[in-house]
């Protein structure tokens, strides 16, 4: 599982990425170590539920560096991947919630961010389970990396779905982003989707909102998964089969989530879980598949 390969950028000191020269480095190693599973042959496990030996290539959020680096480096090695796109941004033009936060924290740094977010949140805005581990988990002194872990664990699930959007349109104007500007250049326009497919690439929904699944009703994940194939088929001609679920880990979905994947026609998604798929994961649960973070193999480690 890969996201942001790209190389520094002034303009966002703190942001934490894989340099495309590692990205590179960690393809030669699969490539001597492990091997890579052919498109065809990974096909074929899906269908049969016999595992493929080797590695599968996965990219979430569709952001630009998967068409300016990855896709180059991947044609340059005949290798294919498998991109997962949250489409309400091909929607409305807007940065997704998580990607506000994500430009947020690259440009200013997590212990300013969570200051100023502390200063304003109150019990009110939290959801009820999460108000002791709030109290407990948010204060005192942090170092940068724990400021932002703390500040994207507050903004993802601490504060109830309705304040939150709220609470990132506050940071994002105090903090002066001229938003329209950054989407404009965080994702891979539409024509860039299209030629990721051309190259041989599958591509699969990461959602519409890129929200925590598991937190909204039934009706909502269906509302939101049915928006987001039917965005994809009208960006790509063709319908999609694959998804991937958002944040991953079981707490981000939950058997209805499954379920209705399985309704719109979604053959197999991955979670994130460290370890190899199985035969039992293909036969039994193929919409949870787990994934590995590159950052877990030679390379993968993120700069910053």
């Amino acid at each position: 599982m890969y996201h942001y390969v790209r190389e520094p950028d002034l303009r966002l000191p703190h942001q934490r990425f894989l340099h495309v020269d590692d990205f590179r480095r960690q393809l030669d190693w699969f490539g001597r170590e492990l091997g890579f599973v052919p498109r065809e042959a990974f096909e074929r496990s899906v269908a049969t539920g016999e595992p493929a030996e080797g590695v599968v290539l996965t990219f979430d959020d569709a952001v630009i560096d998967h068409v300016t680096h990855v896709l180059p480096e991947l044609e340059r090695r005949g290798l294919w991947g498998i991109f997962y796109v949250p489409t309400e941004p091909y929607r409305t033009g807007r940065l997704l919630p998580v990607h506000r936060v994500h430009h947020l924290i690259g440009t200013f740094g997590g212990r300013d961010l969570l200051q100023h977010l502390l200063d304003v949140v109150d019990d009110s805005m939290l959801a009820h389970s999460h108000v002791q581990e709030f109290h407990t988990s948010t204060y005192g002194r942090v170092d940068d990396d724990e400021a932002t872990d703390r500040f994207k664990r507050v903004l993802n699930y601490f504060i109830a779905e309705e304040h939150r959007t709220a609470a990132i349109d506050a940071l994002v104007r105090s903090f002066g982003i001229d938003e329209a500007t950054v989407a404009a250049r965080y994702y891979a326009p539409a024509e860039g989707l299209r030629e990721l497919l051309d190259a041989g690439m599958v591509l699969g929904s990461h959602s519409d909102g890129h929200r925590v699944m598991s937190t909204l009703s039934e009706e909502g994940q269906r509302r939101d998964l049915e928006t987001s194939l039917a965005t994809l088929h009208d960006l790509l001609g063709s319908p999609v089969d694959t998804y991937c679920h958002p944040y991953g880990g079981f707490h981000s979905f939950d058997d209805a989530t499954e379920r209705i994947l399985s309704e719109l026609g979604i053959r197999y998604a991955f979670n994130v879980e460290a370890r190899d798929v199985t035969s039992k994961d293909l036969l039994e649960r193929p919409m949870a598949l787990p994934r590995y973070d590159c950052n877990a193999f030679p390379h993968g480690t993120a700069h910053s």
